[in-house]
C-alpha cells in the first residue's frame, strides 16, 4: 500500500491547508498576519515596538549582567569592610586582654591574644589590599576613604608584626609554670629582658605614626578619621612610657622589687591644712614591693604615731627634736617642724621630710623605708581620671569630679568631731583606691599621662635610699629638693605653712607671677590670694584651733609664708615687710635652708579677703640656669605666669623661659 493509498479521502494535507487558509474570510496565518490573535495588518508603530523589543532582548540581557555583576561587587565590597571593622575591633578588645594577662602572668592568655592580634591585622591588612579595594580606590568619590580604611589597617598591621611577636616570645621565655607568680602586682620576670623588644616597638610606632600622618584626610569620613586619631593618640601616650622604661629599665626593675622586696612609705598630703610640699600627712601607707607585687602592710597615722607609739619610747613630741639641723636653717622654722609628723613638710626640701620620718622608723624599732612618695588628694582625683569613679561600701561614688571635696572638705561637715568615723570613712577611700590602681582594670597610657599631669603640677615627690633610684627622682623633677647651686636651674618659691590648725585652707585660691629687671638682674615673685570660705563651714575640724587662744574669727587664715631665694642670692625686700602678728612661736623669721637664703612671715586672710604677697631678689653674677618657679602646691590649681623681661637673665631650654615642676613627661 502506498502513502497516497493510507490517507483518507477527505483527510487535510499541507497543500489543501494553504489553499484552504488563502480563500476570503480564512482565519490562519498570513505573511502580514505573523501572530494569530492579530486581526489586523501590523502598524507603523507595532513595527516599531516590536523591534524595539527585539533589540531589548540583543542588548538588554548583557545590561542586565553587568548590573547584576555589579550589586554583587558592591555587595562583597560591602561584606569585606564589615569584616575589616570586626577584625579591628577585635584585636582592639584583645589587646586589652593581652595587656590583663601580661600583668597577671597569664602566659597561655598572652599567647593566645597575641596570637589572633596578629592574625585579625594581618587579614584586615589583606582584605583592604585585594582587587575590589583596588577597584574603588579608582572610584574619586570614594578614593580618599578607601584609602583611609587601607591606611589604618597598614597601621595596626605593622604594630602588631613587628611589635607582638617578639613580646610574647620574651614573655613566653619568662614562664616557669607558676601560675600564682603574677598575683597581687605586675609579674616582673618577662620584663627583665624588655630591653632588647622595646626598640623594636618604637620602631613599629614611628612606622605606623608615618603612615597616618600621609594621610590625606580630605572629605574623609569622621568614621574612619576617628580611628587613626586614636592610633596616633595611643601612640603618643604609650611612646614616651616606652621611652622612659627603656633608658631607665634596670632602676625600675630594682625599685619594683627585681632584686630584693622594698619597703616603700606612701604619704598623702592634705593641702586643706597646707605645709610647704602640699599639705599636713595625717595619714600614710607602708607598702612592700617584691618582683612587682605590691603588698600593702599598714595604714599608719600621725595620732597614733605622735599621740601613742613617740611617747611611750619617752619622745617629747612638744619640745624634742628627731633630727639634728643647722642652726640657720633651725632658725627658719618653728620647734614643732622637727617633733610632730604633721609639720615634717614644712621645708620645701622634701629629703628633709623623709628622714624625719626614717627617725622615727628608728625609734620605733621598724625597718627604714626604701623609697618614699608623696601625693595629695589631687593626684588621686587624676588618677581616678583613668580607673574609673570608686563605689565605696556605702554606695556612694568617689570620682575625678568630687575627690577633692570628698577627700579635704565634705567629711568634716558630715562626722563633725566623730574621730573614729571619720577615720574609718577616709581609710575606706584610701584601701579602695589602693584595690583601683593594683586592680589593674585601666588603661596605661591614660593613667601615664595623669601621672605626668601630677608631676607637672608640682604633687608628686620622691626619695629612694638607693643612689641610682634618687639620681633618677631628680633626673625627671621628683625630688623635691631645694637646689644647692645655680647651675642646673635657678630656683625661686612661695610656701606656705598653716598655723591655724584647722583645714581651711581648702577655701584658699592663689595664682603667682614673676617679672624681672635684666638691667639691674632682679627678679620679682609675688602671688595673690584670696578666702573662699562662707559662714556655712562650721566643723570644728576645719576652722582655725589656735585662733580661739589667739582672739581670731574662727575662719581667718594664719599662714606662714616662706619666700626662698637661690644660693648666692640676696633677698632685697618682701612685702608685708613685717608680719600681721608676733608672739613667742609665730613671728618674723629668717635663715637658709640647704644654702637657700629664706624670709618668713605670719600673715592673716580673713574670710573673703584677697591679698598679694611678693619679694624681690638681686640674682648672683654670672651665668644663670634655668628659671624654675616653685609654690606649694594647693588644694585648687595655681596658675603661673612669667614675664618675657625675664628670658635674658636664665639660660632658656628648647627656646622656654622656664622650665617645669616636673620633666616626666
Amino acid at each position: 500500500m502506498t502513502l497516497g493509498t493510507e490517507l483518507a479521502e477527505g483527510t487535510p494535507t499541507r497543500a489543501s491547508r494553504r489553499a484552504a487558509a488563502a480563500r476570503p474570510g480564512a482565519t490562519g496565518l498570513t505573511r502580514r498576519q505573523p501572530l494569530a490573535r492579530h486581526a489586523a495588518s501590523e502598524t507603523t508603530v507595532q513595527q516599531w515596538l516590536r523591534r524595539g523589543a527585539v533589540a531589548t532582548a540583543l542588548v538588554g540581557g548583557p545590561l542586565t549582567v553587568i548590573v547584576f555583576a555589579a550589586l554583587i561587587a558592591v555587595g562583597a565590597f560591602a561584606w569585606q569592610a564589615l569584616q575589616v571593622r570586626d577584625d579591628l575591633e577585635g584585636a582592639l578588645e584583645e589587646g586589652k586582654s593581652m595587656v590583663r594577662a601580661a600583668a597577671s602572668g597569664d602566659f597561655d592568655g598572652i599567647q593566645r591574644s597575641g596570637a589572633d592580634i596578629v592574625d585579625r591585622a594581618q587579614r584586615a591588612h589583606d582584605t583592604t589590599h585585594g582587587p575590589l579595594w583596588d577597584l574603588a580606590a579608582d572610584i574619586p568619590a570614594v578614593r580618599n576613604n578607601v584609602l583611609a580604611v587601607r591606611a589604618v589597617t597598614e597601621i595596626a598591621q605593622t604594630i602588631t608584626s613587628q611589635s607582638i611577636p617578639p613580646m610574647m616570645t620574651m614573655m613566653a621565655a619568662s614562664d616557669d609554670g607558676d601560675a600564682t607568680a603574677g598575683a597581687g602586682g605586675i609579674n616582673l620576670k618577662p620584663f627583665l629582658n624588655a630591653g632588647a623588644v622595646i626598640p623594636t616597638v618604637l620602631t613599629s610606632f614611628d612606622e605606623a605614626s608615618a603612615i597616618a600622618s600621609s594621610m590625606d584626610r580630605t572629605d574623609v569620613l569622621p568614621q574612619i578619621s576617628a580611628p587613626v586619631d586614636q592610633v596616633v593618640q595611643l601612640i603618643g601616650q604609650a611612646t614616651p612610657v616606652l621611652q622612659t622604661v627603656d633608658a631607665h629599665l634596670p632602676e625600675l626593675l630594682r625599685a619594683a622589687g627585681a632584686e630584693r622586696p622594698m619597703l616603700y612609705q606612701l604619704m598623702i598630703q592634705t593641702p586643706a591644712e597646707i605645709r610647704a610640699t602640699g599639705g599636713g600627712i595625717a595619714q600614710w601607707l607602708v607598702l612592700e614591693v617584691d618582683n612587682g607585687r605590691v603588698a600593702m602592710l599598714s595604714q599608719d597615722t600621725g595620732v597614733d604615731l605622735m599621740y601613742f607609739d613617740l611617747p611611750a619610747r619617752g619622745f617629747d613630741t612638744q619640745n624634742g627634736s628627731l633630727i639634728r639641723l643647722p642652726s640657720a636653717t633651725r632658725a627658719l622654722y618653728p620647734s614643732e617642724f622637727v617633733s610632730w609628723s604633721s609639720n615634717f613638710n614644712m621645708t620645701p626640701h622634701f629629703p628633709t621630710t623623709v628622714e624625719l620620718f626614717q627617725a622615727t622608723r628608728e625609734m620605733t624599732e621598724k625597718p627604714p623605708f626604701d623609697g618614699a612618695i608623696s601625693i595629695d588628694p589631687i593626684v588621686l582625683a587624676n588618677l581616678l581620671e583613668a580607673t574609673g569613679p570608686l563605689t565605696l561600701a556605702s554606695g556612694e561614688i568617689v570620682d575625678a569630679g568630687n575627690a577633692a571635696s570628698v577627700l579635704m572638705s565634705e567629711p568634716y561637715e558630715r562626722f563633725g568631731m566623730d574621730n573614729a568615723a571619720m577615720d574609718a570613712y577616709f581609710n575606706q577611700v584610701s584601701a579602695g583606691m589602693f584595690a583601683k590602681l593594683t586592680g589593674r582594670d585601666w588603661d596605661i597610657g591614660a593613667m601615664w599621662g595623669q601621672i605626668v599631669r601630677s608631676a607637672e603640677q608640682g604633687r608628686i615627690y620622691a626619695w629612694f635610699e638607693d643612689p641610682g633610684l634618687e639620681g633618677l627622682a631628680h633626673q625627671y623633677g621628683l625630688d623635691g629638693t631645694l637646689r644647692e647651686d645655680t647651675t642646673e636651674a635657678t630656683q625661686l618659691g612661695i610656701y606656705f605653712n598653716d598655723y591655724s590648725i584647722g583645714k581651711l585652707e581648702y577655701h584658699l585660691n592663689y595664682s603667682q607671677y614673676a617679672t624681672c629687671n635684666a638691667d639691674d638682674r632682679t627678679i620679682t615673685v609675688s602671688m595673690d590670694l584670696h578666702s573662699t570660705i562662707t559662714d556655712d563651714i562650721k566643723s570644728g575640724y576645719t576652722l582655725g584651733l589656735r585662733n580661739i587662744e589667739r582672739g581670731l574669727d574662727l575662719r581667718t587664715m594664719m599662714l606662714d609664708v616662706l619666700f626662698f631665694a637661690p644660693p648666692g642670692a640676696e633677698i632685697l625686700s618682701v612685702d608685708p615687710e613685717e608680719g600681721d602678728r608676733w608672739d613667742s612661736t609665730y613671728h618674723d623669721r629668717s635663715g637658709f635652708d640647704h644654702s637657700n637664703p629664706a624670709e618668713s612671715r605670719t600673715m592673716l586672710l580673713e574670710k573673703g579677703e584677697s591679698r598679694t604677697v611678693s619679694y624681690t631678689v638681686q640674682l648672683p653674677e654670672g651665668d644663670l640656669g634655668p628659671l624654675e618657679l616653685r609654690h606649694t602646691p594647693g588644694a585648687h590649681d595655681t596658675p603661673v605666669t612669667i614675664d618675657a623681661n625675664c628670658a635674658p637673665l636664665f639660660r632658656s631650654p628648647e627656646g622656654s623661659d622656664n622650665i617645669r615642676l616636673s620633666k616626666i613627661g
